[in-house]
Formats: structure tokens, C-alpha cells, sequence
């Protein structure tokens, strides 16, 4: 087959890859670069390494291969190291024989485990037959007799980065765990291929229906006999072997992910007595404790019993259930408890108690009894809260595992929510296809939806009627959206809203006024924020940090150590509910909870303002990254609020170097400009000049008219309160605007006067920033005293600690080398700009762009596009059109410079368009650059052949336009 055109970032590819590699994504194939090729795939020498590669589906039908030892921890321990590496060589090297021998692929191997594919059944079947052939001929150490179980299963399998994903993997898997050693089990679906068309002298023998420890539906199972091999074994170890002890009930949906969890939960259940899975309702604590159990019952002990108490409305009735479910007669005139210790005292055994929240003490007092008396009982227990007993290890069940924000669809197959998600809707008949339309609105509903199993599940279910935009544009009905669960489910988990509600009638009084009164946070906060809101009428701040604490032990809240701190959050689904609740409440609460919101988080924000240009600014800014959410939320209070414009002010003044540090300045400007002609403004004139200057500097880069305006604007109210510093501030904001509008001849004379003006005064900052305005306009200074002027202001940085400002001032200073031909200068200044930023946190696309050039100048076209990249992805994802026009100017020189004409115009395109909606021309030494890209354009194409395609990018869409900058890799 012949290979499709390949593109990196948009242009062709000149150069090998880096190896190794991994994967190259084309179109919606992979092409697996480097790794052994699947028997039966089509493969050609790839053009960029030279190396064999296969295009691969991204969905397949193989053949899923399981193999391990037998009791090899056992084996271990009998033979020693060093025979047992022989044993381990030996084994391994018939298992690859066989598969080498039939076109098999070793997809993992891990200890004396194997996981391969076949595109063929039928050749796994003869591999399978060979290599336990082999392995029963082969004459093992010590005189030893290995036995290596296998499972067979055909079913579909996604290649990702990770490897390969998919539900019928993990069932291949289940179907191995049931064998013994020296056995073959072949699933149905792989039997009804193989059937006709076995080796000579093989056949299948049907071992009936049986439940595999996934607790899914039974399953038809076969074993597959050949020659030479034990047909003889005991009944299978699936869950309908009776001599696996138990009463675990089967699932109708099959047990999606949480691979991480189900191993952690293993480890303390093997090597403690008692383990609670705590969680918020819906979380799946109780299928995760299944699930555990399910794959710990092996035979050995007395049974794993499944005890559940949802029904229970009785304490004293808790060792009764016990005891009945766990088949032990009680004794006349003796309590409960002591019966049930008296005959649970011997016993091997392991019990998972269900849903103890409603009956806390009396499960806790049980657990307690039997932890202390019986010495090989072990319990794991699932309760929205602890049990708050000695010996006790807590497991707090997470949410599913999501992925960003902004992943790709062909990297979401990782993520358990996802799968999650994905499964479901196809038991509901609706075919859910992963694609670029598709991909962000499953991820923001899976996010919206916090990962919470019940949640997710619910959704899928409104698939039958609802498109998956519906559905993710309604979620702030979640609680009316989300209904129709299982009939078969419990009454309170049919409904998203039964399920919180249960959770919250078993709270206390109190418990519900911090928890209604928590609700105003739009995200995470710490200890302090809670007080501030939540002690008022009936709650004193001291009890604050109890209730707090109890809400986290009750799952209603979620407590995370964040950079040396602990913050706290609420599920949305459960903050939602909470909300609901507060507004049911009525009279001034809601207010009083808002006001107090409000004023706590500016106060954050001015104290926060007075260390955002000293030494720990870094520190500061990453506070505030972590109350962005929350202070966003207050602004937006103040704004609604008729008398709350003088708030929105101080917020903005306070934030201003926030949101120029964090390339905000879209938000910034959005939340400040509709209040500055509201008229109770006008009784704070000073701090009305304070918020002009911030809404100039914003707007630079947001629109230029606009940013003139304000900062005119402010100079003349700053000259009215007769501030001589102010007015400084004020003239260094209006000449930015002028330097940012093309007009740096009207910058430079009004940066001069700043900085004779400010050396008068002892403020590094304000000589800092009056500097760093001249120095911006360094096509009019002269060059003598351009390095003279640069090392004053850094001195003025370094005395105060600013490295912010230290990063811009080399920024400046790496623009000014780059016009004037000095590369070298250029790339030192700017790593120092970066090396600056990173210090405080600080990602920023203005480094990344010049540096992108600087590799280009250099010739290091891989490199530069890599910076221009990142670059645009920072600009994108702060909805900042300044830094996208700049990053994407870059690419387009660089596909001029790589003679990719037409893309590079259509590139020139994009990058005025975004220019344009601010208004700005393009500053500097990226005039001349991009005319020079533009004329040699145009020297190769014809007038009509740039202009369409100058045109085209202009007019392309948003996602149009990132998606040709980017240059997602296309077949052609």
C-alpha cells in the first residue's frame, strides 16, 4: 500500500524523527513507528525513519492472548533466585517461540505474565497449543513441573499511546484468571471462529456459563484439548465454582477502569483488618468493594460475604444481618453481637459491609468487636463517612479518572470516566463515535459531571432522547436532567437528586448551614475563606473548622493538600444541591453569604497586590492562581450589585499585575470597563485614576482606540487630584497605548519625561516601568545609551525583587537585539527572560514567540516551530488574539522560509485577521519581518493565487484558523 503525505506542524517533514518513536497520528490512523507490527498489517518502510511501521486502525478485532505461572510467588520461594531465573528464561522463551512462530505480538510482559494479540484465532489457537506443548516436554529445574494457565478472547481493542485499550481486553484477562495451570479457556466469541478449523488432533470442550470475577453477565466458556496436554481439571475458579464460598451479587453493567483503585484497595484489604471506602454518594464505593472482593476470593478461606445495610433502619438489628446473611444461628438468651464474635472468632473470612453511613455507631461498634476478637476476619466497609475507630485504614474512593480540558479525542481512551461514559450510552443502543466534534463536549460533560460514576451513568442513560450537545447544555438542571436511573437500583440512587439528598437529610443542623452557606465558592478555598462566609447567626467561627472537618469525613466535601496547604472543594453536582437548598431557604442568607464572599476575597486580592512586585511574588501569584475561580465570582457580585462599582474598582487595581503576570488581560479588561461610567465611581476620583491606568494597560492589547482613550483619560483626572507619581503612572500607560498603536514617536517623548520625572523619587518600581517605557520605543534611542538605560532598570528590578518586570525589560531588550541583526544577544536576553518567568510561575507566550524566532534565524526550523507552538497554545487557551497573531505570524515566515507558499499566505492571513479585532498595526521589528515573508510570497505566486489564499485565512473560523496553524498532521 503506498504511504499517505505526511505534515508536521503544517510542514512537510525534511528530517528524521527523533528516535524512538512512538506513534505518528495520521488523519485518524496511527502509524506504530518502531514497534513490532501486528501479523497480517499491511507495513511499509516508513519515509521519515526508514523503518518498518503498520497503519493500524484505531479500532481492531484481534485475538487477546493471557498467560502466567501458577502459584509462581510459591515457586519463588521453593527454588531461589537463581533457579527460578532459569525457570523465568526458560518459560519466556517458549512463550515467544510460539508466538513468533504464528504471527503473534507480545503486547506486555510483566513478571511471569504474558499479554499478546493475534489478527488470526485460529493461529493463537495452534500458538497456544504449541507452547503448552513445549512447556509440558521441557525439563524444568529441580525436577519441577511448571504450569502456565491461559485465556483466549476475541473482541475489539483501540491502539493509544498507552498501549491497547478496551473492555474485551480486560475480559481476556478475567477469562485467564479462572484457569489452572496447564489449562486452555477459550471464550465464546473466540470458539465459534476457531471451532471448525482446529489443529489435527485438537478440540473444545464446553465448561457451561460461568460468572467471571468482573461480576458482569455469565459467560460460555470453553476448554480448549490437544494432544499431549491434561484434559482433567477441577471446576473452574469463577464465581460459580462452590467451592469459591460466597453470596457476591451479579452486575448487570460490566465494571468499567479504576485499574489504580482496585489495586490500592487490594493492598490494604491484604494487609489490614479493616478498610473503609469513603465517598460522596455516587461515587462507587460499593462496586469498587465488589470488585475487590470478587478478586480476593480464591478458595482459601471461609467465603466473602456481602452484607448490605441500605435497608436497615434498626442499630441494634446490624450483628442480627451479620449473622443471617453469614448463615450463623443465634443463641437463645445471648445477644447478637456476642453470637456473631463467638462464631466468627475461628473463621477465615472476609465481609464488606454496605452503606454503614445511616448506621455509624452501630457499625462502627460492631467493626470494633470483631477487629479486636476475631483475628482472621477481615471487613472492608463503604460508608459516605469513616468509622472513626482504632485500626481503621480509610480509602476515599476518587472520581473517575478525567481527562483535560483540552485532550484530544485520540487520547481520551485513558480516562475512566470516559470509557465509562462511552460504555453505558452503548448498553442504552446509541452508538457514541470519539471524534474532533464530539471529543470536548464528552470531556466538559464528564468534567462538569466531576467523574462521579452514578452521574455519568445517568447521563449516558439521556442519550435515548437527548443529543450529546443537549445533554451537556443542560446540566444546570442536573437535577431534574439526571433521573430514570435503574428500576433495579435503590430508590436513592435513581435519581442524582435522591442520591445528595440522602447524603444531606443525615446531617446535622449545622452541618447543613455550612454546607448550604459553602456553596457560594465557585471553586477551591482554604480554612480561612470558610470562616469568613460561613460564621454568622448560628455558626461561630470557632466551629467552623469542626464542621468543616466533618463535612470532609461525610464525603460532602473534598479536602487536597495544595503547595504546603490544605484547600477544600465541592463536587459541582453537590454544590449545586447546596446552592439549591440556600436559595430554598429565602430571606437575606443568600445576600449575607455573598457579601461576605465578596469582601473576603478582596482583601485577599489587596494583600495580595502589595507583594506582587517584591521577592515573593511568585509565592502571591500562585495564591492567586489558586482563588482565580473565587475572585472572578466576587467581581462579578460587586458588578450586580447597584452600589458595588467602587468594589469592581479596588478588585481591579488589586489585580491589575495578576492578570498581566497570568495574560488575562481579556478577563481583566471584560470585568472592569462596564463599571467606569457608573456614576457612584466618580466619589473615588483617585481610585478611579488607579482603575483608568489598569483598564489602559489591558486594553492594549484587547483595543488599542479604547486603550488611548482610558489612558488619556487618566492622565488628565490624574493632573485634577494632583498626585505628582500618579500622573507618572498615568503618562507611562497612555505612551504604552501610543506604542502599541504604531506610534512609538508619540511613546518616546512621554517615556522621557517619566524617567526624569521618577528619578526624583525613591520608587524602583515607578523608575522601573517609566524605563522600560522608553526602552520600548528602542528604534529612537540612541544606541549609546540603550545598554546604560537597560542596566539602570534592571538595577530598579533587582532592588525590589520585581523578576516580572526583570523578564519584561529582557524581553524588551531580546526584540531590540533581534532588530538589530545580534542573535546572540537576542537568545541570551531572552533566557533570561524565560529562566525569570519560570522562577515565579509565569508562562507566558511572549518569550516563547521570540524565541521561535531566534531558532529560526538560527535555522533551527523543528525548534522554532516548537516555541511558535507553544506559544500559540498559551495564547489560545488564554483567548488572548494578541499572542495569536504573533505566533501565528511566526509559522507563516517559517512556511515561507520551508517554500510552502500557499499555506503561508493563508497563514499572513490569520495573523491579520486577530491583529484586526484589536486594532493594532504590527509593532516594530514584526513589520518589516512579515512584509519580507509577504514579498517573497508573492514572488512565487501569482497575484490572484496569494490573494485567495491571504483571503481565505482571513476569513477562516476560529478553529479553522488554529487548526491550519497547529497543522494537525493530514493524509492526502
Amino acid at each position: 500500500m503506498g504511504w499517505p503525505r505526511i505534515e508536521k506542524r503544517g510542514f512537510t517533514v525534511l528530517t528524521p524523527l527523533p528516535i524512538p518513536v512512538f506513534a505518528v497520528v495520521v488523519g485518524r490512523q496511527i502509524l506504530a513507528v518502531n514497534g513490532a507490527i501486528p501479523a497480517g498489517l499491511p507495513a511499509d518502510p516508513c519515509p521519515l525513519t526508514g523503518r518498518a511501521v503498520a497503519i493500524l486502525a484505531p479500532t481492531q478485532t484481534l485475538t487477546f492472548l493471557f498467560t502466567d505461572i501458577e502459584g509462581s510467588t510459591a515457586l519463588l520461594s521453593r527454588l531461589g533466585d537463581v533457579h527460578y531465573s532459569q525457570v523465568l528464561a526458560d518459560h519466556h522463551r517458549i512463550i515467544r517461540s510460539g508466538l513468533s512462530a504464528h504471527d503473534g505480538r507480545e503486547v506486555v510482559t510483566q513478571g511471569d505474565g504474558f499479554f499478546a494479540v493475534f489478527s488470526s484465532p485460529n493461529a493463537c489457537a495452534a500458538a497456544v497449543i504449541e507452547m503448552q506443548q513445549n512447556l509440558e516436554t521441557h525439563g524444568w529445574p529441580t525436577g519441577e513441573h511448571i504450569r502456565v494457565r491461559m485465556g483466549v478472547h476475541l473482541g475489539e481493542a483501540t491502539e493509544t499511546i498507552t498501549g491497547l485499550v478496551g473492555f474485551d481486553v480486560h475480559r481476556a484477562a478475567r477469562v485467564a484468571a479462572v484457569a489452572y495451570g496447564g489449562q486452555i479457556l477459550v471464550s465464546e466469541t473466540a470458539a465459534s471462529l476457531v471451532r471448525d478449523s482446529l489443529p489435527a488432533g485438537a478440540s473444545l470442550t464446553d465448561l457451561g456459563v460461568h460468572r467471571l470475577k468482573d461480576l458482569g453477565r455469565p459467560q460460555q466458556i470453553f476448554q480448549l484439548n490437544a494432544e499431549g496436554l491434561p484434559s482433567e481439571f477441577p471446576p473452574l475458579k469463577s464465581l460459580d465454582n462452590p467451592a469459591l464460598v460466597h453470596n457476591l451479587p451479579a452486575q448487570l453493567a460490566t465494571f468499567v477502569g479504576r485499574s489504580q483503585e482496585l489495586e490500592d484497595v487490594r493492598t490494604l484489604v491484604e494487609s489490614s483488618r479493616l478498610v473503609t471506602l469513603t465517598g460522596a454518594g455516587g461515587s462507587g464505593k460499593t462496586r469498587l468493594a465488589l470488585q475487590v472482593a470478587a478478586g480476593l476470593l480464591d478458595g482459601s478461606g471461609d467465603g466473602v460475604w456481602f452484607v448490605e445495610l441500605a435497608s436497615v433502619g434498626d442499630d441494634d438489628a446490624v450483628p442480627s444481618v451479620i449473622s443471617q446473611i453469614v448463615g450463623i444461628a443465634g443463641q437463645s438468651g445471648r445477644p447478637a453481637l456476642d453470637s456473631l464474635i463467638d462464631a466468627l472468632s475461628p473463621q477465615d473470612i472476609l465481609i464488606v459491609l454496605d452503606n454503614c453511613e445511616h448506621l455509624i455507631s452501630a457499625c462502627a461498634k460492631v467493626a470494633d468487636a470483631i477487629v479486636s476478637r476475631c483475628p482472621k476476619v477481615h471487613l472492608v466497609a463503604t460508608s459516605r463517612e469513616p468509622l472513626g475507630i482504632a485500626g481503621e485504614n480509610i480509602y476515599r474512593v476518587p472520581s473517575m479518572s478525567l481527562p483535560e480540558s483540552d485532550a484530544d479525542y485520540s487520547r481520551l481512551e485513558g480516562s475512566d470516566a470516559v470509557s465509562l461514559f462511552v460504555d453505558r450510552a452503548r448498553s442504552q443502543g446509541v452508538d457514541l463515535v470519539l471524534d474532533q466534534e464530539s471529543a470536548p463536549i464528552l470531556v466538559s460533560t464528564c468534567r462538569r459531571l466531576d467523574g462521579m460514576p452514578l452521574a455519568i451513568e445517568l447521563a449516558a442513560a439521556r442519550l435515548r432522547s437527548l443529543s450529546l450537545p443537549d445533554l451537556h447544555d443542560n446540566l444546570d438542571q442536573r437535577f431534574r436532567l439526571l433521573t430514570g436511573g435503574s428500576r433495579s437500583a435503590m430508590e436513592r440512587q435513581q435519581t442524582l437528586r435522591a442520591t445528595v439528598d440522602w447524603s444531606y437529610s443525615l446531617l446535622s443542623d449545622p452541618e447543613r448551614s455550612v454546607l448550604r452557606r459553602l456553596s457560594v465558592f465557585a471553586d477551591g478555598f482554604d480554612l480561612s475563606a470558610a470562616g469568613a462566609v460561613c460564621a454568622f447567626g448560628d455558626i461561630a467561627t470557632f466551629d467552623v473548622t469542626d464542621l468543616l472537618g466533618s463535612l470532609v469525613d461525610k464525603s460532602l466535601v473534598v479536602a487536597e493538600p495544595k503547595q504546603g496547604a490544605l484547600r477544600y472543594r465541592m463536587l459541582e453536582t453537590i454544590r449545586q444541591f447546596a446552592a439549591e437548598r440556600l436559595v430554598d431557604l429565602g430571606g437575606d442568607e443568600v445576600a449575607t453569604v455573598a457579601s461576605a464572599h465578596c469582601e473576603h476575597f478582596l482583601s485577599v486580592a489587596e494583600l495580595a497586590s502589595l507583594h506582587l512586585r517584591g521577592s515573593d511574588q511568585g509565592h502571591w501569584l500562585a495564591r492567586l492562581d489558586a482563588d482565580h475561580s473565587n475572585l472572578r465570582h466576587a467581581m462579578g457580585y460587586a458588578a450586580d450589585d447597584p452600589e458595588g462599582a467602587v468594589l469592581v474598582l479596588r478588585f481591579a487595581v488589586a489585580l491589575k499585575d495578576f492578570w498581566l503576570a497570568r495574560s488575562r488581560r481579556e478577563e481583566g479588561f471584560s470585568l472592569v470597563m462596564p463599571v467606569l461610567e457608573r456614576p457612584e465611581t466618580r466619589t473615588e476620583p483617585r481610585l478611579m485614576v488607579e482603575a483608568l491606568i489598569t483598564a489602559s494597560t489591558l486594553a492594549r492589547t484587547v483595543d488599542i482606540q479604547t486603550a488611548q482613550r482610558l489612558g488619556e483619560r487618566s492622565v488628565e483626572m490624574a493632573r485634577q487630584v494632583d498626585d505628582d507619581r500618579l500622573e507618572v503612572r498615568s503618562l507611562v500607560a497612555l505612551g504604552g497605548a501610543y506604542f502599541f498603536s504604531g506610534e512609538p514617536e508619540r511613546a518616546f517623548p512621554l517615556g522621557k519625561e517619566c524617567v526624569e520625572r521618577a528619578r526624583f523619587y525613591d520608587d524602583d518600581d515607578l523608575l522601573a516601568v517609566s524605563l522600560g517605557l522608553y526602552l520600548m520605543c528602542s528604534q529612537l534611542v540612541d544606541p549609546r545609551h540603550f545598554e546604560e538605560l537597560f542596566a539602570e532598570a534592571i538595577a530598579c528590578t533587582e532592588r525590589s525583587g520585581n523578576l516580572f518586570y526583570t523578564a519584561d525589560l529582557h524581553n524588551s531588550a531580546g526584540i531590540y537585539a533581534l532588530q538589530t541583526g545580534n542573535i546572540a544577544g537576542a537568545r541570551e536576553h531572552l533566557e533570561q527572560t524565560s529562566r525569570a518567568m519560570e522562577s515565579i510561575g509565569v508562562a507566558t507566550y511572549h518569550v516563547r514567540i521570540n524565541l521561535g524566532l531566534v531558532l529560526r534565524e538560527e535555522g533551527d526550523y523543528e525548534g522554532a516551530v516548537s516555541m511558535l507552538d507553544d506559544g500559540l497554545r498559551i495564547s489560545r487557551r488564554m483567548g488572548d488574539r494578541f499572542g495569536l497573531a504573533y505566533s501565528i505570524l511566526g509559522l507563516a515566515c517559517l512556511a515561507a522560509d520551508l517554500a510552502d507558499w500557499q499555506r503561508s499566505a493563508e497563514l499572513h492571513g490569520v495573523a491579520q485577521a486577530f491583529l484586526d479585532q484589536i486594532g493594532q498595526p504590527w509593532l516594530l521589528y514584526y513589520g518589516p519581518l512579515r512584509q519580507v515573508s509577504i514579498d517573497k510570497i508573492r514572488a512565487h505566486l501569482a497575484d490572484h493565487e496569494f490573494q485567495r489564499a491571504y483571503v481565505k485565512g482571513i476569513a477562516a473560523s476560529f478553529e479553522e484558523a488554529i487548526d491550519l496553524a497547529l497543522g494537525r498532521l493530514t493524509a492526502e
